[in-house]
């Protein structure tokens, strides 16, 4: 079921099992995978005007402007590895910023912050890392698509979400 607290309380009075149990969790508008492919296109564009990887563009990108990961008790997620920058920037998964380094015994350790997967951003979350990559595009001199697209894109975005999940 989805609705506001109200609604969910009531429906949950009405419950005639009242031994059982239930998650509820914060509903989201979900975007489209248009949002993602638009984002990708964008990094493509960006990766070969700076000659680096498509990994590697996307981790920058998603750590300037990407969802930071969270544990349940609102605590980023981050660890500390003997892995380089240099090697983890060029992995697809997890995304990560290194955000400390120190030697210890002789080695060098490096912290890093770790960032959501895309395809997990709701249309604000989506539409917050296509606009710094517009940014990023346009700061390179890489056409995008006209601002007025881009609202087209983020209102169709919201409407196929609306559509699918109003029941």
């Amino acid at each position: 079921m989805t609705g506001t607290a109200d609604e969910i309380v009531i429906w949950l009075m009405r419950q005639e099992k009242r031994d059982a149990v239930y998650d509820i969790k914060e509903h989201k508008k979900r975007r489209s995978l248009n949002a993602n492919d638009y984002f990708h296109v964008l990094c493509d564009k960006l990766r070969q005007k700076l000659g680096i990887s498509l990994i590697r563009c996307k981790n920058m990108l998603v750590a300037r402007y990407g969802q930071v990961e969270y544990l349940e008790t609102g605590e980023t997620i981050g660890y500390t590895t003997l892995a380089p920058p240099e090697y983890m920037l060029e992995q697809e998964e997890p995304h990560t910023w290194l955000i400390d380094t120190r030697v210890q015994n002789g080695k060098t350790w490096y912290t890093y912050r770790i960032y959501r997967k895309t395809r997990e951003y709701d249309s604000a979350e989506m539409a917050k890392l296509i606009d710094g990559t517009i940014i990023e595009c346009e700061q390179v001199g890489i056409e995008t698509a006209t601002p007025e697209e881009i609202a087209r894109m983020k209102a169709l975005w919201g409407n196929k979400h609306e559509k699918k999940h109003s029941d």
